[in-house]
């Protein structure tokens, strides 16, 4: 006797495998605990196991296994057997006539009408082509035998070209029908020839396990033309490839033609394509088969003189084209610049209308090439070319946008503007540009011209509303009260949605403080602030800055709010606030309104930038308002955050800029050398934005200096006896050679990123203890930071120059006056 702990084993191993689908190694190990024991489970899960494998196997393609692993679980279970349908469906599969008849007489009307669709959908295919006397063995009282009568009647019916009868036949068929696939392909062929698309539809919606999917497909593709047809053909097996060819009644070229192209299908290197479009231009003609070998040509060169043979010489055009393409594959943008220009030469040499789009669409194509201005610049010579291109304009004013050329952009927006009156982008601009300049009026009237073009347009009617709104912020200040209500009155009717209710009872709530009654007023503001925002720092800056704009006491509205300077904001209210912000900058009258508001907020402002860890572009969006609003102290805060997480060039525009608010021009000796610095690592990064303004900053300062522009030790030795003291300059570098300055230029300038006075005071000087003196000498005469700098750097590099920290310090009198200087 069996010990039952080895049974046991046996069994959860056995079940192990079952609940990993390893059914192979499961039959193994209940065949085991069926010599044990006879038990109903044993069996039960043997059979379970071998309907499982089968499965497995018939979808790796091996129905011979899987006919066999079926049947051997016959031994095991009672019918009906599981997978039945699938069995049958194995059998039709390996040509088993006899078992195929065997089989199906057992099959109930239940099991071919309702369980059964995918065997039912075989057997009715079968049942019209290769074995019609299979429906002999089939329940004669099934639906399905009715819809098979139906069917031939429909095939009849179509082969007669008897659209009526056809038609009424189908329509009996309904949707579960086992030949409902074969409907959808009847009516696909009754759509043909009038309605190419429609049959395609209908096709296209066969599902690939259809037992009709093949002859879907053929179809489909026979639907097909030119490029389509050889693309999909190549991808039919060579039965279908043949029904299709009949269908599509080709002759004997196109038949070589496709059997060629099946067999290179695969392989379709340039050569091969090459040569295919000559062996069989006659089939596409030879001007098609001529500029599509000329495009080849571009990466195949070696094709050249084939062209020649077949298609003549290459004209001016077509070879400058092709040298052009050539170079970019090797990214020459420079000499593919060159033959393009060549390119645009004989199109105006040729002077023909047409002309003028190639040459426009050449110019852009070289423009993406190009850094951001000088791309500008070619696209507008394109439009010298073509001048009907939208997109090109936008692209334009996104460009002068960006840039901040206000003067530039103001004219293109009007060449825009009178180019394409009616178009809905183009307006948008125009109204962000009257919004920025705070132009409401003109605003206004751009969006009404929107809302006539497209009368749902979300943005016209936020403009609209934005407008009525600081209409009535004026007409309140100026206390035209009377005149407020008209306007939230026609705010209201814009009908935006849920938020701008909210804002027009805040709106409401102000002119009831301001002309009725101050003590509900107040309660009526604090409540519209609570529907409006959910935290108290932005409930504190929207009354603040609602209040300024309205012209109302700031601090009786404020007192009655709860104090936000102890809340923390989170990433998402930070968010939120910022695009309320923004919103407030663009409607308010001036942007001392703006400061003002976020002067009531920026302790808790501060706090929430220092400690909560926002992302790089929370701090990117808040400086890009502040700057805009000119609040220097809250940018300087922001930017040395930044950039103390993040060094990068934009943040070294930040800073520079709050640190002189505003005023490049202010800049110290250190800053312009850091500019140059970023500005270089832009340029390298390709972020040629930020490159912009960095080189905007330093184009201002050197506007104040010009006599600063050259490099760092040219500057210094530059003669002009008003700005520098070109003696002491003289005395200790005038003997240093032009190439060893060079190499000392460069590295000053990348040591001066990092160094400071107090550092470099700290690294020349390490013994001295008298440093305090040397600062304030430092202070009083920047050329002495520099000359320092110079003997840094020098040192750094290993370079002899001859020039002692001792010989500078003495040359500029440093110490003379405070004892002896301690190097000796």
């Amino acid at each position: 006797m069996a010990d039952p702990s080895d049974s046991d084993s046996v069994k959860q191993q056995a079940q192990a495998q079952l609940s990993v689908g390893k059914y192979k190694e499961a039959i193994e190990l209940y065949k085991k605990l069926l010599q044990v024991s006879d038990d109903g489970e044993w069996h039960e899960k043997l059979a379970y196991c071998y309907v499982q494998q089968a499965l497995t196997l018939a979808e790796k393609g091996m129905i011979k296994e899987a006919l066999g692993l079926w049947e051997n679980h016959r031994q095991y279970a009672q019918a009906p057997y599981a997978a039945y349908d699938q069995y049958i469906i194995w059998l039709i599969l390996s040509k088993n006539k006899a078992s195929i008849q065997e089989n199906i007489r057992q099959l109930s009307v239940q099991q071919l009408d309702k369980e059964s669709p995918a065997l039912a959908a075989i057997l009715g295919l079968l049942a019209l082509t290769e074995y019609p006397e299979l429906a002999l063995d089939l329940p004669q009282d099934s639906a399905f035998i009715a819809h098979l009568q139906l069917v031939k009647t429909a095939l009849q019916a179509y082969q007669d070209n008897n659209r009526i009868k056809l038609g009424e036949a189908l329509k009996q068929l309904p949707y579960r029908s086992a030949f409902r696939d074969l409907r959808t392909i009847l009516n696909a062929l009754i759509a043909l020839p009038d309605s190419v698309e429609k049959a395609q539809e209908l096709l296209a919606k066969i599902p690939t396990h259809s037992a009709y999917s093949s002859f879907a497909q053929v179809l489909l593709v026979s639907t097909f033309e030119g490029a389509e047809l050889a693309k999909n053909l190549v991808e039919l097996n060579h039965e279908q490839r043949n029904i299709t060819s009949n269908i599509k009644g080709f002759n004997k070229t196109q038949l070589e033609f496709m059997a060629h192209l099946t067999r290179q299908h695969e392989n379709l290197s340039d050569k091969v394509k090459f040569n295919i479009a000559v062996q069989y231009q006659s089939l596409c003609g030879i001007e098609f088969a001529k500029n599509y070998c000329q495009q080849i040509l571009a990466s195949y060169s070696a094709g050249q003189k084939d062209f020649k043979k077949s298609f003549g010489a290459v004209d001016e055009f077509e070879e400058n084209r092709l040298k052009a393409l050539l170079c970019e594959r090797v990214n020459n943008s420079y000499d593919a610049e060159y033959h393009w220009r060549l390119c645009i030469k004989v199109l105006i040499t040729q002077n023909t209308t047409e002309n003028g789009l190639k040459i426009a669409l050449i110019l852009r194509h070289l423009s993406e090439q190009e850094k951001p201005a000088e791309k500008t610049d070619v696209l507008i010579e394109s439009l010298q070319y073509d001048a009907e291109d939208r997109d090109i304009y936008l692209q334009i004013l996104s460009y002068y946008q960006q840039a901040e050329a206000a003067k530039d952009y103001k004219v293109w927006l009007s060449k825009a503007l009178e180019k394409f009156p009616q178009d809905t982008d183009v307006l948008m601009q125009a109204v962000q540009e009257a919004t920025r300049n705070k132009t409401d009026k003109k605003a206004s009237q751009y969006a009404t011209k929107i809302l006539k073009i497209d009368p749902l347009n979300t943005f016209a009617k936020q403009t609209l509303f934005a407008s009525h709104l600081a209409s009535a912020r004026r007409l309140m200040r100026e206390k035209f009260y009377h005149l407020v209500e008209k306007e939230i009155v026609l705010a209201d009717a814009l009908n935006i949605g849920k938020a701008s209710v909210k804002q027009t009872q805040l709106m409401r709530a102000l002119l009831c403080f301001a002309s009725e009654d101050k003590e509900q007023g107040l309660q009526l503001i604090v409540d519209a602030l609570a529907k409006l925002h959910t935290d108290p720092f932005s409930m504190y800056f929207h009354a603040s800055m609602a209040t300024l704009s309205a012209g109302l006491p700031v601090d009786i509205i404020l007192s009655a709010l709860p104090s936000a300077n102890d809340y923390l904001l989170s990433e998402d209210e930070f968010t939120q606030f910022m695009q309320l912000l923004e919103q407030f900058m663009y409607e308010a009258d001036n942007n001392e309104q703006s400061r003002g508001a976020l002067d009531e907020i920026k302790a808790p402002l501060k706090k929430a930038l220092t400690e909560q860890g926002f992302a790089e572009s929370i701090f990117l969006s808040l400086c890009k308002i502040l700057e805009k609003l000119e609040h220097f102290e809250l940018l300087r805060h922001c930017a040395k955050l930044a950039f103390s997480q993040w060094e990068k060039p934009i943040w070294m525009y930040y800073r520079v800029y709050a640190n002189n608010d505003g005023k490049p021009e202010d800049c110290s000796f250190r800053e312009v050398m850091s500019l140059k610095y970023y500005h270089e690592q832009a340029m390298q990064d390709k972020d040629f934005q930020t490159g912009m303004m960095l080189e905007k900053l330093l184009d201002r300062y050197y506007q104040v200096h010009p006599q600063r522009k050259k490099g760092f030790l040219e500057d210094l030795f530059a003669i002009n006896s008003e700005e520098k003291k070109l003696d002491r300059m003289e005395v200790l570098f005038a003997h240093i050679p032009d190439e060893v300055l060079m190499k000392l230029n460069t590295s000053i300038e990348s040591l001066s990123k990092n160094t400071s006075v107090e550092q470099a005071v700290t690294d020349l000087m390490q013994t001295a203890d008298n440093k305090k003196n040397i600062m304030q000498a430092m202070m009083q005469d920047p050329d002495l930071f520099s000359a320092l700098m110079v003997v840094k750097a020098a040192d750094e590099q290993g370079i002899n120059i001859d020039v002692s920290i001792e010989g500078v310090l003495e040359c500029f009198d440093v110490g003379k006056n405070t004892g002896s200087f301690p190097f000796s």
